[in-house]
């Protein structure tokens, strides 16, 4: 089973350095593949410089897909986290 939540970027900064940095120790601590999906690109939110490639910007749609044996608590805590951080 797959788990995913769509987001849209509030921060006026979009998904910055500081951002993307907060999102990947999070994603880390899980056994589940974690992705962030643009329209264009997929991002692995354990590799820092994968989410900055985004190019994310404020009122642009993302999509955080969580896929793997934690995936239940991963999503839920990530949910939280991209709400308090995009």
């Amino acid at each position: 089973m797959m788990i995913t939540y769509k987001y849209v970027i509030s921060d006026k900064q979009g998904l910055h350095a500081t951002n993307a940095m907060s999102l990947c120790r999070a994603a880390c601590g899980y056994e589940s593949s974690i992705y962030l999906k643009s329209d264009k690109k997929t991002a692995d939110c354990k590799n820092v410089l994968s989410l900055m490639s985004l190019g994310a910007r404020q009122g642009e749609s993302l999509e955080l897909e969580v896929e793997g044996p934690d995936e239940v608590q991963a999503a839920g805590f990530l949910k939280g986290l991209l709400r308090t951080i995009l």
